[in-house]
């Protein structure tokens, strides 16, 4: 897969025009003020800094546009005002003008400015030294003058464009000058209709002034032509790569742009490089709507739009992503939201431009965009595994080269687990020096990175390479390494979305809707993924070509493909292991932590279903410190060591490689059924590894299980057990001697009813305390909330504890139902953070 565009830069969210390498100087006028000694930023970092003269007592001011701020002067009166920029040329400006100069920016002219003969625009006649060129209006009309290094006029034209200049109109003016070639090219752009003039290419003769020592004045000349209006985003380039097309298509790409604008409700100035929600005194919109500038679109094959972003679940979010196509940047398509996992529903065109909306709950909290990208997915030139060859892509992810000759050609897949690929390749095959460790290969949609190229030498003198590659997924490995992070109550999609931050990957469908406490200590993205596979359960998908993460809660379907001997299976091994099985567990956790006293004092947990023999063994849970959390999973493990373990791994031909058996496809997942007369066999099944051969399918090894379990499923005992909670922890009496106790809350053991405590469905029981003789007590009503809490004002700490005695009966939860301490932290500044401790 191929990015094909990427918007991510501050120019790309506002329309402001872009600072190249060849930029000598770019001035966006984006301050409040000048600075105290009345300068204005060069922000092509070059330093070359306007001076204002004329800012105080003048109508000189900085104000609000479409770009960001925008420098306007002498609006009252220009010849009395006499407002104006300067920057000194440090003897650099005009040296070494390389093949083109090109000039231009945004004007708003006044009526002043329309109806007088001279408005000085762009000036070096002030000197010191001869003057090389100066850009003006004359009468309204763009005109252009350049000199020799004497100071005589070889070339000045004032052109009779097909836009009318208006009072307060606001148009784009450029001019490229072609040092060696001596050609002139003048462009005004009307922002109003998007209406584009550009004059011919026109001719001068002699030499410009390179040796030109001139300062830049941008409004005034001989200190008796000033002008009057706004100016905004002026370059000036040399040696540049600008051509008249690159002008016009940043103009059209730019007026669609509204990150700077001060009349949208998003803002993409106030941290460069992103879009923020924009605030007002210190609050934000509720939502927004970004427009972006155009970008290259033009597909080979299908398209995917992924968006970076920053977010806090539930409160902000990119809550719509939408995109219209362009062949000329004027005529455009409808807005048409992309799919679930980023699909281009708009149609293919040679421009792509962006509608993102941005939201909060919170008007204190704002989502951040950082990137866009468009990704080209070419068709793959196999559709089905069958007979399909290894494709060398290019590193822009074209195809390079088709290995027909391949051979041995395997791919070995597990659910939850690895994903490989082997081939061979002749030595001497043509194809072979398109071969290289670290370069992708396709097989269908999947993406492959080898990682070993073996040439060897047989003893009949055969040479052969032989690949070993990795799926594409595994580069998530080698990420930036992550920093801890805790998640309390959150769902996947929170960790999965930070585990994939910064990678390129992006969030696919996610159908598990856990909620789980827990705190990440992996240092890649690929552990991270694996880890909360582990924890919330279900099946962790990779889509390569797209460059998504799915977690679904079963990946497979009941694909009705029968596995059956003389038919498309041609051996089979069932093997049932009891080497491990287990009829009695011992389970301990933190500090050897057992759950003994929720458990009638045993340390151990029993199933004699499948054998009345005591065979004993010891789970070690280290990471547990919650006692019921320990007794769920070790019941979850006993239910699967009390049993014999039962396989089958069998070699089968794919069916559905041949035309009139279609019907008979299946994949990595699915539930299949395997008949066995000779074995009194006949059980449905799943697909959890196979070792495809592409050349040969009917040499295809399936590895089958019979536990169909969903581990997706909330009532599943491992997705309650996996709920470490660090948070959480069992006081062994050590740590109880270590307490320096101060307790804040009041009537902690109820001693006084309900005194001190808001309850809303807790009541106090008189006759069953720990440290006392009463305790709280709720009974749980499916779909209702109940709660007691307290507001305590505590002494300035830098940690605290908060510790209960807990006991439960016949606890069960709902679909979304939670059991735990709410902690609502308020801090001196007025803001809060909520954290939830998870205690079932």
């Amino acid at each position: 897969m191929a990015i094909k565009s990427i918007l991510t830069s501050q120019t790309d969210f506002t329309g402001e025009f872009p600072v190249s390498e060849k930029t000598v100087a770019l001035w966006r006028f984006n301050e409040a003020s000048p600075d105290s000694n009345n300068m204005l930023t060069d922000d092509s970092g070059h330093n070359r800094n306007f001076f204002v003269s004329g800012w105080s007592g003048t109508s000189a001011n900085l104000l609000s546009g479409r770009l960001g701020r925008f420098f306007r002067q002498n609006i009252i009166n220009p010849t009395s005002e006499k407002t104006h920029l300067v920057t000194t040329n440090d003897g650099s400006f005009f040296s070494d003008l390389g093949e083109k100069i090109v000039v231009g920016g945004w004007i708003n002219p006044t009526t002043y400015s329309v109806g007088q003969t001279y408005i000085p625009i762009f000036n070096t006649r002030q000197g010191p030294g001869q003057p090389i060129f100066y850009v003006s209006l004359f009468q309204g009309r763009l005109r252009l003058m350049l000199y020799n290094a004497s100071g005589s006029l070889i070339y000045d034209q004032t052109e009779t464009p097909t836009i009318t200049l208006k009072n307060n109109g606001w148009y784009f003016i450029a001019s490229i000058i072609e040092v060696n070639n001596k050609r002139v090219q003048n462009l005004l752009c009307d922002r109003s209709d998007g209406a584009v003039w550009q004059s011919p290419v026109r001719t001068f003769t002699g030499d410009l002034n390179q040796s030109c020592i001139a300062d830049i004045v941008m409004g005034m000349h001989a200190n008796t032509y000033y002008y009057a209006g706004g100016f905004d985003d002026w370059f000036y380039e040399k040696d540049s790569l600008l051509t008249m097309e690159d002008l016009i298509s940043y103009f059209k790409s730019s007026i669609l742009a509204n990150g700077g604008d001060s009349a949208a409700d998003v803002d993409a100035l106030a941290d460069p490089g992103s879009v923020m929600l924009k605030a007002t005194s210190g609050v934000y919109a509720q939502s927004g709507q970004l427009f972006t500038i155009a970008a290259a679109c033009s597909l080979a094959g299908t398209g995917r739009v992924s968006v970076t972003s920053e977010y806090t679940a539930g409160i902000t979010a990119i809550s719509l992503v939408e995109t219209s196509t362009s062949d000329d940047l004027s005529s455009w398509t409808e807005w048409q939201a992309v799919g679930a996992s980023g699909e281009l529903q708009s149609p293919n065109r040679e421009y792509i431009r962006y509608r993102i909306t941005l939201s909060t709950q919170d008007t204190s909290k704002t989502p951040k965009l950082l990137e866009i990208q468009l990704h080209d997915i070419p068709k793959p030139p196999y559709e089905r595994l069958g007979f399909a060859r290894p494709v060398v892509l290019d590193t822009n992810g074209a195809w390079e080269a088709v290995l027909e000759n391949a051979f041995d050609i395997i791919v070995t897949s597990e659910v939850n687990g690895a994903d490989i690929l082997e081939f061979k390749l002749p030595f001497h095959d043509s194809k072979r020096e398109a071969l290289d460790n670290e370069k992708q290969v396709q097989i269908v949609n999947d993406v492959y990175r080898i990682r070993t190229i073996t040439d060897e030498k047989s003893s009949d003198g055969r040479v052969v390479t032989q690949v070993y590659a990795e799926a594409a997924f595994y580069d998530l490995s080698f990420s930036a390494e992550k920093e801890p992070m805790e998640f309390v109550a959150e769902t996947p999609e929170v960790p999965m979305r930070y585990a994939l931050l910064g990678t390129g990957w992006s969030l696919g469908n996610v159908t598990v809707s856990t909620k789980r406490t827990w705190q990440s200590t992996e240092k890649n993205a690929l552990s991270i993924l694996r880890a909360i596979q582990n924890i919330h359960g279900g099946d962790l998908i990779f889509d390569s070509a797209n460059r998504l993460v799915h977690l679904l809660t079963f990946s497979g379907t009941d694909s009705g493909a029968l596995f059956c001997y003389r038919k498309n299976m041609k051996s089979i091994q069932r093997v049932v292991d009891t080497r491990s099985l287990i009829t009695r567990l011992y389970a301990y956790g933190k500090g050897g932590m057992t759950f003994a006293s929720i458990n009638g004092n045993k340390e151990y947990v029993e199933d004699y279903s499948y054998s009345s023999e005591v065979r004993v063994g010891t789970l070690d849970a280290s990471s547990f410190s919650n006692p019921y959390q320990l007794l769920e999973f070790a019941n979850m493990r006993l239910a699967q060591y009390a049993k014999p373990r039962v396989s089958y791994v069998l070699s089968a031909m794919d069916l559905s490689v041949l035309t009139g058996y279609e019907h008979e496809a299946w994949k990595l997942g699915d539930i299949v059924t395997v008949d066995d007369k000779d074995l009194n066999l006949s059980v449905k099944t799943r697909v959890v590894r196979r070792q495809y051969n592409l050349q040969e399918p009917w040499k295809t090894v399936l590895e089958l299980s019979t536990t169909l379990r969903e581990l997706g499923d909330s009532s599943a005992g491992w997705d309650k057990a996996a709920d470490i909670l660090s948070s959480t922890d069992v006081l062994d009496r050590q740590e109880l001697k270590d307490l320096v106790p101060f307790n804040h809350l009041r009537n902690s053991r109820a001693d006084d009813g309900l005194t001190y405590w808001l309850s809303s469905g807790f009541t106090v029981d008189p006759n069953n305390g720990v440290s006392g003789t009463a305790s709280f007590k709720a009974e749980g009503v499916l779909g209702m909330t109940k709660s007691l809490s307290q507001t305590v004002y505590p002494a300035s700490r830098k940690s605290y504890t908060f510790s209960a005695q807990i006991a439960s009966e016949n606890l069960q939860k709902g679909p979304n139902g939670q059991v735990g301490i709410e902690v609502v932290i308020e801090y001196e500044d007025g803001s809060t953070e909520t954290r939830f401790i998870d205690l079932f």
